[in-house]
């Protein structure tokens, strides 16, 4: 029979069951119904020839049957005598199973085959499918037990760094002994590769005790940066705080303690946390002066707090309601605080929290920071103080001040801003607030260059300060020139013309 009609005959619903691949499973409940004719004639069969017939016979006569009949025809729900190995029919049973099953073996399908296979005690030779699991589950203990054993065999500490440096897998797990992990660490310093050193000191913060780790990392300080950088960029500060403690470097552990304090967001948080650092980490009589800037900070903080709260409603400020604040001066630099004093509270009384003067004194900012800033604050509001009032306004220390104040307002000259300050910078930032041209007068007059003077005052269009220079050097021709740049009626062309007439020229 082909294979077409094979297919043809098993697909038919007289002869096979729903599910084919039920037949041949062991656990299958599905019931074969069929006639016992043929099986009732083989044991009569043998019962009449007294026991004379032949396995083989039967199986021919069975053979017979089954070319003209239906297999489920010869199968019924009877199995007792099929069991019966000690008997006749017993033999005669198990010739039918042999029977039936290399005929059912030429009926079954692929998926068949296997099921019927592995019932036989044939799985493992027939069934292509589990051989080529069976190889590959092989191949695949061996890959693990080659990895494993490549992994954790004690390499060189030379080696096992060069794999870490070039990228390749590596294992550190098999170092256990203490001078192990000590040459591994001072081999990857001497490659002086941060991964690899980090690796190394990783493995030995997390396989030997606490003490050991602070004893080897004391004489390593390369090896130790290494370690608080990786704290650092996992914001794992108390930690590294705690690190630094122990390995004595106090300084270094009271910068950083100092740098988590200023990081929080809430003011009343930052302040309680530089507080806590002032009485702990810079405690040690070594840190004095970082503890004063600690203190200042404190100082400053308290201070901006008191500002704010006054000025956040306040209207009887004349400058608060023209020139409104932008933001908060809390949690701001010094010299910021200073710029906005010297904006907003600038003839406010040294007992005032935002007297400048206060502010200066409070925190001993040096005179050039001082007078430029003064000098900006004030002209981001339109108010230009001359030299001479800064000199007024500086002269609070003593005898010191008092006679340079005395000499200011003899000789109409500030030594103290000229001294101190870029003059030269001081006009540019003047002229770029539009200030008055008696106020740019004042400052160019403090050069000493009458070039330079006479560049500034032409620069800007200054003619007051020009008209002195021409005076002062006694250039009648120049003045004249120059005064067809002054507008007529002006101040400064009735000067030119007074001058013209009582000075004394050179030409």
């Amino acid at each position: 029979m082909s294979r077409a009609e094979n297919e043809a005959y098993w697909g038919a619903t007289d002869t096979a069951p729903q599910a084919l691949d039920n037949f041949f499973d062991e656990d299958c409940e599905v019931a074969w119904t069929g006639t016992s004719a043929n099986i009732q004639f083989s044991k009569q069969n043998s019962r009449s020839s007294s026991g004379n017939i032949s396995t083989a016979s039967s199986v021919g006569a069975l053979g017979n049957n089954l070319s003209s009949t239906s297999i489920a025809d010869n199968i019924t729900h009877s199995t007792h005598d099929w069991n019966s190995e000690g008997t006749s029919s017993g033999r005669l049973a198990k010739g039918f199973g042999k029977a039936i099953g290399e005929k059912l073996d030429s009926f079954k399908p692929p998926s068949v085959s296997i099921k019927w296979n592995a019932s036989q005690g044939q799985g493992s030779a027939g069934c292509l499918q589990c051989s080529a699991k069976d190889e590959e589950i092989a191949q695949l203990k061996r890959r693990l037990e080659n990895s494993y054993s490549r992994y954790n065999l004690t390499l060189p500490p030379d080696d096992t760094v060069n794999r870490i440096v070039l990228g390749q897998p590596y294992s550190l797990e098999s170092y256990h002994s203490h001078e192990d992990k000590c040459a591994l660490i001072d081999v990857a310093l001497n490659t002086m590769d941060g991964g690899a050193i980090l690796a190394t000191v990783l493995h030995m913060k997390n396989t030997v005790k606490k003490n050991l780790f602070i004893k080897e990392m004391q004489t390593r300080s390369h090896a130790a940066q290494v370690y608080v950088h990786y704290l650092k960029q996992r914001h794992s500060l108390a930690e590294a705080i705690d690190f630094l403690g122990l390995l004595g470097k106090n300084e270094e552990a009271a910068i950083l303690t100092y740098h988590m304090a200023v990081t929080s967001k809430d003011t009343a948080s930052k302040l309680a946390n530089l507080k806590k650092a002032l009485q702990t980490s810079f405690s040690d009589p070594g840190l004095s002066h970082e503890a004063k800037m600690v203190k200042d900070h404190i100082q400053l903080l308290e201070r901006q707090i008191l500002i704010d709260e006054a000025d956040a409603h306040d209207q009887s400020n004349p400058m608060l309601v023209e020139y409104p604040r932008v933001s908060s001066i809390t949690d701001k630099s010094l010299l910021t605080t200073l710029f906005y004093c010297s904006m907003y509270h600038w003839d406010a009384p040294e007992s005032h929290p935002a007297s400048p003067t206060a502010l200066r004194k409070a925190h001993g900012i040096p005179e050039r920071q001082v007078l430029w800033t003064v000098i900006r604050g004030r002209a981001r509001v339109n108010h230009w103080p001359l030299p001479n009032d800064l000199d007024s306004w500086m002269g609070n220390k003593g005898l010191r001040g008092a006679l340079g104040s005395l000499t200011s307002a003899f000789t109409g000259s500030s030594r103290l801003v000229k001294n101190v300050l870029p003059v030269e910078q001081v006009v540019h930032t003047l002229a770029a607030s539009n200030a008055p041209s008696n106020v740019l007068a004042a400052y160019i007059a403090l050069l000493d260059s009458m070039d330079t003077r006479l560049k500034l005052a032409v620069n800007h269009k200054c003619h007051q300060a020009a008209v002195e220079v021409f005076i002062a050097q006694k250039d009648r021709e120049a003045l004249e020139k120059y005064m067809k740049e002054i507008p007529a009626g002006s101040p400064e062309y009735l000067k030119a013309e007074s001058a013209l007439k009582t000075v004394r020229w050179k030409n």
